[in-house]
């Protein structure tokens, strides 16, 4: 994973090998904010024995993520620029062992080289509307 800084803010770029496995149809990154709580995790951290570490967390909110899409797919509709995905991480605080909801919202964008990307936020942007 790499840092790259975008217009909007710094930005974490998802694993390629965990996209494919995923089977998302494009590039992912997250934002800052969206890596520090859903994918990071203190090092050491076990949660009711077992370890979690951040590559079985960011498996987990990729997978999200496309499970969101295939429902638009299945259902053959198109879907929106902007999804709403809910889905389940212990929160990174050191102290929590259980599971909490979470929402981000993931939006079809292009990078900078025009090719499609799917950017991870915890919040939508104020200049569109979210759907899912």
């Amino acid at each position: 994973m790499t840092t790259a800084v975008r217009p909007q803010a710094p930005m974490v770029e998802a694993d390629p090998d965990l996209i494919e496995l995923t089977r998302l149809p494009a590039q992912a990154a997250y934002t800052a904010d969206v890596y520090a709580d859903c994918v990071a995790w203190p090092p050491g951290y076990a949660v009711q024995g077992r370890r979690e570490d951040p590559t079985a967390r960011e498996y987990e909110l990729l997978r999200a993520v496309a499970v969101t899409l295939d429902r638009y797919r299945q259902a053959r509709r198109r879907p929106p620029v902007r999804l709403t995905v809910r889905t389940m991480r212990v929160p990174p605080d050191g102290t929590s062992t259980g599971p909490r909801p979470v929402r981000v919202f993931a939006e079809m964008t292009r990078d900078a080289h025009g090719a499609p990307l799917i950017t991870i936020s915890s919040a939508p942007r104020p200049d569109r509307t979210s759907a899912g």
